[in-house]
């Protein structure tokens, strides 16, 4: 193993710390919110892991694929048991229902996992569907937000409707792990317009948030307020950033697995309208070459 590897192993065990806090620490609230540290731990080890692996020069195919188990881990298995144990030993529903629902990271995470194994997932500047930690970032922000704490104290109908609608959107977040839906990701790419105040705004206000909403105020459900909303605008802030070239040229991977190079979003000559849909950009006019789409 190298030096870049052990930030990897870091994230897996702070998933792991994660699955213990839950069956060690009481009460269940305490538990769970521990699980939920150790987790945000374990992604702060998954972005370190990229940076390092840059500034040591130390690129491999083991840390490749240790790096993808290791996320697979902290992003799939662990917040699986994390939802269970909220909605059957925090929220008190059933423990069938808590199940159920936390069924479903792990289950289409891994068949995710499976599946970049067989054909890759992404393409240049890009993934296909959901990435597993922007979905992990999703479910911790949405139980630990202020809206899952008002359906705790409150009493029916709210509280079923509040957990129901939470149990929806969690599952729709995780069958969208095996779309083929473009989501925009870091490497690579050119930060440019909306898509730039969309990452700044993210990074920025995340540790404010923290400094003055936990630390001064008081009050950590409003952090978690901040991430899910920073969070859903950033995602529809980068559907404006792709141009519809890039669209078309993904499909066409998706549908022959031929690759169509160069990729139109590092052309130096285009620039996003901002504010402006992928679907209302102009189609630049480029060269392309076609190359075979590499295994995972």
């Amino acid at each position: 193993m190298k030096f870049k590897d052990f930030f990897s192993l870091g994230n897996l065990l702070a998933g792991f710390a994660a699955v213990i806090a839950l069956l060690e620490i009481e009460p269940a609230e305490r538990a769970f919110t521990w699980a939920c540290i150790f987790i945000y731990v374990g992604y702060v080890f998954d972005l370190l892991d990229g940076p390092v692996a840059r500034l040591t020069k130390q690129h491999d195919t083991f840390g490749g694929i240790f790096d993808s188990v290791c996320d697979y881990i902290t992003n799939s298995v662990a917040p699986s048991f994390i939802i269970y144990h909220f909605y059957s030993h925090v929220a008190g529903f059933p423990w069938y229902i808590g199940a159920f629902v936390g069924a479903f990271p792990i289950t289409f995470g891994t068949i995710r996992q499976a599946k970049q194994q067989d054909r890759p997932l992404s393409y240049p500047c890009y993934w296909f569907g959901i990435p597993r930690p922007v979905l992990t970032v999703f479910i911790l922000a949405l139980l630990n937000s202020s809206i899952f704490a008002l359906g705790i104290a409150q009493a029916s109908p709210w509280r079923e409707l509040v957990y129901g609608v939470g149990a929806l959107l969690i599952i729709l977040m995780s069958v969208l792990h095996l779309s083929k839906i473009p989501f925009v990701n870091h490497h690579g790419r050119r930060w440019m317009g909306v898509l730039r105040f969309g990452m700044h705004s993210f990074l920025t206000a995340v540790p404010i948030a923290f400094l003055f909403v936990w630390l001064i105020l008081g009050r950590p459900a409003l952090v978690y307020d901040i991430i899910l909303f920073d969070l859903l605008v950033y995602l529809l802030l980068a559907w404006t950033q792709i141009p519809r070239e890039d669209i078309r040229r993904m499909r066409h991977l998706v549908e022959t697995g031929e690759l169509i190079e160069p990729l139109v979003h590092k052309n130096s000559s285009w620039r996003p309208r901002t504010g402006a849909p992928y679907f209302l950009e102009d189609e630049p006019e480029l060269r392309a070459t076609t190359t075979p789409a590499r295994d995972a």
